[in-house]
């Protein structure tokens, strides 16, 4: 089986912010920093990138809150 894989602009919606906010989370300059957040990968030898949609779900995962069941904003 093939991973899905989906461009930033489907994984921004997927976690339901903007793409802005997708690379706040990703470049280490920004105060938005997510460290855990899923890094982006080239997909050939252009300028297109893709994020794995399993390391979404992961890292969707992690930002539940037990105590409540409810889920942070990602």
């Amino acid at each position: 089986m093939n991973p899905k894989i989906l461009r930033p602009k489907q994984a921004a919606a997927y976690c339901g912010f903007s793409v802005a906010t997708l690379w706040a989370k990703t470049n280490p300059n920004n105060r938005r920093h997510d460290a855990s957040f899923p890094k982006p990968f080239k997909l050939g030898n252009g300028r297109a990138v893709g994020i794995l949609k399993d390391d979404l779900d992961a890292w969707i995962a992690t930002q539940r809150q037990p105590e409540n069941g409810e889920t942070k904003q990602c």
